[in-house]
């Protein structure tokens, strides 16, 4: 019997461009009614999600920033921080790369810096995965009552395995690195990932992998894939995720997680 539900955004549950499915709302309430939790587990940050799900953030859990920060029913429950050496460390190993830009996201807000802007990033940031930029002319202006959970790194050419990780997996022994999708890498303290978040979830419901089905579609659901016997891999998935998933589900743009909820939701009724 499932008990927990998990999905990524970006590429599984969202489509091209970015929208939820319609009945996205109406299949979570039917969960719910059933006795199910439904959560969702992205590489974006809290208040992006907490954008998209602010009708009902207060009945689901949102992992954000890749297992950096957990929110249970509208409470923050988990967040891991950087030491201030660590912050100077990745932001150097970062800008010595030409082109790449890095977010720094905090607890209260998202801060780049001013050097980094570029004509159309500022509106892509803010409009969909950074709704509260502030924008810092040095690490000097890092606000003092802000912690760092994550560091984002965008790369304007979409090429994010081959331009930033390939360039900074020298790093992989002391953070966790993770393809979040063509554009974005993300780095978080080593041990944070979505995989973690899911098994601490898991802990408090007092659940295990057999009884918890997880979406996704990029390597940052790689561990994701692991905490769930019911793993589906999208259509349009990578190779690694797919190989390591053990179901597949139709493309985000066939509204493949909705698709499989709803068969899910069928089943569970005609077996009760």
């Amino acid at each position: 019997m499932v008990k927990l539900i998990v999905t990524d955004m970006d590429g599984t549950l969202l489509n091209d461009k970015k929208e939820l499915p319609e009945k996205t709302f109406a299949i979570i309430n039917q969960l719910q009614k059933r006795g199910i939790t439904f959560a969702v587990a992205s590489g974006r940050e809290y208040q992006s999600l907490l954008q998209i799900y602010k009708e009902i953030a207060d009945d689901i859990i949102i992992v954000a920033d890749n297992g950096a920060r957990i929110a249970n029913k509208g409470k923050i429950t988990f967040y891991d921080t950087f030491a201030p050496a660590n912050i100077k460390e990745i932001v150097m190993a970062v800008n010595q790369i030409p082109s790449l830009k890095i977010v720094i996201c905090g607890l209260k807000s998202t801060y780049m810096f001013e050097d980094d802007l570029m004509p159309g990033m500022a509106e892509h940031l803010v409009s969909s995965y950074f709704p509260q930029r502030v924008l810092i002319k040095n690490l000097s202006e890092l606000p003092a009552d802000d912690e760092v959970i994550k560091f984002a790194i965008f790369d304007p050419n979409q090429q994010a395995q081959k331009n930033i990780y390939e360039k900074v997996k020298h790093l992989h022994h002391k953070y966790q690195l993770a393809v979040s999708g063509a554009e974005w890498m993300d780095i978080m303290n080593l041990g944070v990932n979505k995989g973690v978040a899911v098994k601490k979830i898991q802990q408090s419901l007092g659940i295990g992998a057999k009884e918890t089905m997880v979406f996704g579609d990029a390597q940052n659901d790689y561990e994701m894939m692991q905490q769930a016997y019911y793993s589906y891999a999208m259509a349009n998935a990578v190779a690694e995720i797919k190989a390591v998933a053990n179901f597949t589900a139709p493309s985000n743009e066939a509204n493949g997680v909705i698709q499989i909820l709803e068969n899910f939701l069928t089943k569970h009724d005609a077996d009760v």
